[in-house]
């Protein structure tokens, strides 16, 4: 399965809507210190998908460079804790499930992934209950099938 899977359903109308997503994507992807091939091409098609159209290279870098700039100096986690409180509650379960996606579509869960995800689970205010069942649905969609021989 892929990250098309994870991506909200449309375009986001509200730019800042879809900008807030957007960068709590770029947080998770940030929280390792490197960017993975995998989690750079799925930034890419979550960046179209909620723009609603084909974006370049050029927009996927200046928005990298934006958010980069936001951090200006604070952890990701602080980052989290400002911008998730600022997505409505009808993108919060997405915003989570793309996040998930994105910390695990490159098969290497880092302890910054997993702490920057329970920041975020507690910034967006979502049931535990339901993050639970969000997250099992994530981790088995993403997980290789028994018997699946590992990458060579």
């Amino acid at each position: 399965m892929t990250i098309q899977a994870f991506l909200p359903i449309g375009a986001i109308a509200a730019q800042d809507h879809a900008d807030t997503l957007l960068e709590l994507a770029f947080l998770v992807t940030a929280a390792d210190g490197r960017l993975a091939a995998e989690e750079a091409a799925a930034f890419l098609e979550l960046m179209q998908r909620v723009r609603g159209r084909s974006v370049s290279d050029d927009e996927v870098g200046a928005i990298y460079t934006r958010f980069t700039q936001a951090l200006d100096g604070a952890s990701c986690a602080e980052r989290v804790k400002v911008v998730a409180p600022k997505l409505p509650a009808d993108l919060r379960e997405s915003a989570f499930r793309v996040a998930l996606a994105l910390a695990l579509i490159d098969r290497d869960a880092s302890p910054h992934e997993d702490a920057l995800i329970d920041v975020l689970f507690h910034s967006l205010e979502l049931d535990v209950e339901r993050a639970e069942a969000l997250a099992r649905e994530v981790r088995i969609a993403l997980s290789p099938p028994p018997n699946s021989a590992a990458p060579v």
